[in-house]
């Protein structure tokens, strides 16, 4: 099913008027958690300040209206950003347990998430790459808070055990039937189909929304190890990196399952002078965003990438450099000096209100808010 599809991106970018050019970086503050914490091993409490420590290990970042979701391992937290004092809160799970469990946020468990999305009815959708499932969480925010596991392991797991997961295969059908090889990363269309990565097997598939959460294939995707996956204009963006040192972005068709490269090379196209590092990927409805070893780039549907922040220092910091000040963009120390244990991805993004979170880990976990519009 995959071709080259000359006439395929341009049917799906923008009418022309409505491109716009990369937006502008001007400072990136300290959000959240603390890059230079000394003992990364602690873990960050129910209730706490964002800037408190220990700091939470964010890693996926979804908005959800003003609330910032993110998955740690095991766990979704939750911040309102409208609160006047925002503070962490644990929407469900629990560091250290693995168990496979659906129900009630507070009873439900997972062991390691791997990608969260939100769906158009206000549910987010996501990943269990170590549970090998795809699971959904209805009310989030309300007090009917629920795990639903869709497909997959759709029952519940006592012991997970590492290395061997549950109904591991490659089986198309209704969800409590599929056989799914650790799924990673999710996004979900408008009318609530959920697309993710079946890693094993180099496949994009999706959860139907019907009665049965039908999965089914919709494409091999090409050779690599991928670290997002995004709607724009009723497209999918996939990032990934192959073997042979390229970073690229994938742009699949979901009614046809027709894959075109997007972006393809090695780390000079990215921008960059080192190893390919590409990593994250988020959209403001107009282009993307992702980075390359401590540069923020912006990827447009039509021209060249840009970079729009960062000095390219990304393993550690140099100078007098201090993380907890606020920096102009084209001074921001990226740093993101070791890869989590999430698909192998170091780097997560979203867009919300025209600033840029970046979620790395220095020492320990950190988000940096960028202004960028």
């Amino acid at each position: 099913m995959r071709r080259a599809l000359a006439g395929f991106a341009c049917g799906l970018m923008l009418a022309p008027a409505a491109l716009a050019k990369a937006p502008v970086c001007t400072t990136g503050t300290l959000w959240a958690g603390s890059p230079d914490y000394d003992d990364p091993s602690l873990r960050a409490k129910d209730g706490q300040a964002l800037l408190d420590v220990p700091p939470l290990g964010f890693r996926d970042l979804l908005f959800s209206g003003d609330h910032l979701v993110t998955a740690v391992g095991p766990e979704v937290w939750v911040v309102d950003t409208a609160a006047a004092e925002p503070v962490l809160e644990r929407l469900f799970g629990r560091d250290g347990e693995r168990v496979a469990r659906p129900g009630k946020c507070k009873q439900a468990r997972l062991v390691n998430i791997s990608g969260l999305a939100l769906g158009p009815d206000g549910s987010i959708s996501g990943a269990d790459q170590m549970s090998n499932l795809i699971f959904q969480i209805t009310d989030p925010f309300g007090p009917d808070c629920a795990v639903n596991f869709l497909a997959g392991a759709t029952e519940p797991q006592d012991v997970v055990v590492p290395g061997r997961p549950a109904r591991f295969g490659d089986a198309d059908g209704p969800g409590a039937e599929a056989m799914l090889g650790s799924p990673d990363w999710v996004a979900v269309l408008d009318d609530g189909t959920i697309y993710f990565i079946d890693s094993s097997y180099d496949k994009l598939k999706r959860v139907l929304p019907d009665a049965a959460h039908t999965v089914e294939t919709v494409v091999t995707l090409p050779e690599g190890t991928y670290f997002d996956l995004k709607v724009l204009n009723g497209a999918l963006y996939a990032l990934g990196q192959n073997s042979v040192s390229e970073g690229f972005i994938v742009t699949i068709d979901p009614a046809s399952g027709e894959v075109e490269d997007f972006q393809r090379g090695r780390s000079d196209y990215w921008l960059g002078d080192g190893a390919i590092n590409v990593s994250g990927l988020a959209t403001d409805g107009k282009g993307l965003f992702t980075t390359q070893s401590g540069n923020l780039l912006y990827v447009p549907l039509k021209g060249d990438i840009e970079k729009i922040a960062g000095t390219g220092i990304w393993f550690d910091y140099e100078g007098d450099y201090d993380p907890h000040q606020p920096h102009p963009a084209d001074e921001l120390q990226l740093i993101a000096m070791r890869r989590t244990q999430t698909a192998g991805s170091n780097v997560f993004l979203a867009y919300h209100k025209d600033a840029l979170y970046f979620s790395a880990t220095g020492r320990s976990p950190y988000v940096m808010r960028i202004d960028c519009k």
